[in-house]
């Protein structure tokens, strides 16, 4: 009797058991994913910024080419006014 009892709490705790693993297995194996794909979002996120100061960096640039040219263009105007 006493062994019948041990037998049917192991099979319980054993049923028991499996079902907490797979539920664990189950929850790390939709959440593991989730982290994954948050990761990649950082850094695409990241790349994209990096890429946006690349380009307000050219843009300043440009600008100040741009003044500088203006600048040379109104001297090449002064200077054919003046002949």
């Amino acid at each position: 009797m006493k062994q019948e009892q041990q037998n049917i709490i192991k099979k319980y705790l054993t049923a028991e058991i499996k079902f907490i693993i797979a539920i664990v297995g189950f929850v790390v194996g939709v959440i593991a994913p989730y982290y994954e794909i948050k990761q990649d979002v950082a850094l695409i996120k990241e790349n994209h910024y990096t890429h946006i100061e690349q380009i307000e960096k050219n843009i300043e640039e440009l600008k100040q080419q741009d003044t500088k040219l203006q600048e040379q263009y109104v001297e090449l105007l002064k200077a054919l006014n003046n002949k």
